[in-house]
């Protein structure tokens, strides 16, 4: 590889217009130094080279004259080099060599925000050690854990202005902040976030993961309403209580326990249950009631001391010439930017339409369910 190099050396020189002398001077060398490099007495050390591809505007691969094969075995070597050192500030400086040598490498990069991560240094670096990977990766498993190692070491404003702008899921963004509090010890911020993340992780096991049973039947359906109904009722304390409402007091799961319990009428009353069915509608359409008589103003909480930072204050706005009821989430004093749409108006098909709903056939016709009809259009208005 010598003689390649040698060979190399001479031919970009010449190629560039330089002698052994003006070369010498660019890279801070005697020019008998470059003599002995173009004939393979000595190399040139391993900081050298990149200064070297840079004056000849090539690759420190092109310039050594490296196959691919030859590549492969030197990356290797190197990082059986780089897993010997145990000490941070080592393992970031021999990575920064491995950068420059190998520079569509992306696991260089990733695993220098590792170190970032873990010995927390050189975190002034982060941004363009980031943007270096992100240029180069295409693997999804390194470009996940890469942003989270981002967005745990990055300036608040900046890791917001990176979020906003990326392709990333609510769901996703939520979990990179939860990760990046803790990481940072900032426990009010991690705990509001693991609260919040919560409530969405319950809301997709009931409203969807449960309900994913074959075959899909109405008794599996009953049975999985019921489960997601219990879930809530176990995390806000209310066992034993109805199963749908959850007892007397209002909470922030109205929502889930609404459309949770007529999917459950619905089941029931396909399965011939139809006691259990009136029932269930009568205690959602009670829900609808109960949040309608709210005050502007009321507050709800989720119920549960595991989500005591979360509260819910009603307040009427509208939106394109229609008046909402509409529970916005505060942390204590602090408005937080989410919120919770009663929008019951939305669903008045539920019991008077027979499309999606069609379990209701059973009992379409009795006089007992034309009145909850009735009940169910005057309370979403």
């Amino acid at each position: 590889m010598k003689l390649k190099f040698a060979e190399n050396l001479r031919k970009m020189r010449r190629e560039n217009g330089f002698t052994q002398e003006q070369l010498a001077e660019k890279v801070g060398v005697s020019f008998q130094t470059v003599s002995r490099w173009e004939t393979g007495v000595v190399y040139p050390d391993i900081e050298t080279l990149p200064l070297l591809a840079e004056i000849f505007e090539t690759r420190v691969d092109e310039l050594i004259g490296c196959t691919k094969n030859d590549k492969d075995k030197i990356l290797e070597k190197k990082w059986e080099e780089y897993r010997a050192l145990t000490d941070g500030e080592e393992q970031y400086a021999y990575l920064k060599a491995m950068k420059r040598d190998f520079p569509k490498d992306y696991v260089i990069p990733y695993e220098m925000l590792k170190v970032m991560y873990f010995d927390k240094i050189h975190q002034d670096e982060l941004c363009a050690i980031f943007e270096d990977f992100s240029a180069i990766c295409t693997d999804k498993y390194y470009i996940d854990f890469a942003q989270e190692l981002y967005i745990s070491l990055e300036d608040e404003k900046l890791v917001h202005k990176y979020l906003a702008s990326s392709n990333l899921s609510d769901n996703d963004i939520a979990m990179y902040l939860e990760k990046r509090y803790s990481y940072r010890k900032e426990w009010k911020k991690y705990d509001l976030q693991r609260q919040l993340n919560l409530v969405h992780n319950i809301r997709t096991i009931c409203d969807d993961e449960i309900r994913k049973r074959e075959p899909f039947s109405a008794e599996n359906s009953a049975w999985a309403m019921k489960k997601s109904l219990a879930i809530i009722n176990t995390l806000c304390d209310k066992e034993g209580e109805d199963l749908i409402t959850g007892g007397d007091n209002l909470d922030l799961w109205f929502k889930e326990r609404f459309m949770l319990g007529f999917r459950l009428a619905a089941a029931l009353a396909a399965s011939g249950d139809k006691d259990g069915a009136y029932d269930a509608i009568e205690s959602c359409i009670g829900i609808i009631e109960k949040i309608n008589a709210l005050p502007e103003g009321a507050v709800l909480t989720y119920g549960s001391p595991t989500l005591d930072r979360i509260t819910g204050k009603l307040e009427t706005k509208i939106f394109e010439n229609s008046v909402h009821k509409c529970f916005y989430l505060y942390d204590g004093e602090e408005k937080l930017d989410r919120s919770i749409f009663t929008l019951f108006a939305q669903y008045p098909h539920i019991l008077s339409e027979r499309k999606g709903w069609e379990w209701f056939d059973s009992i379409r016709e009795e006089e007992r369910y034309k009145a909850l009809v009735e009940r169910f259009k005057k309370a979403v208005k």
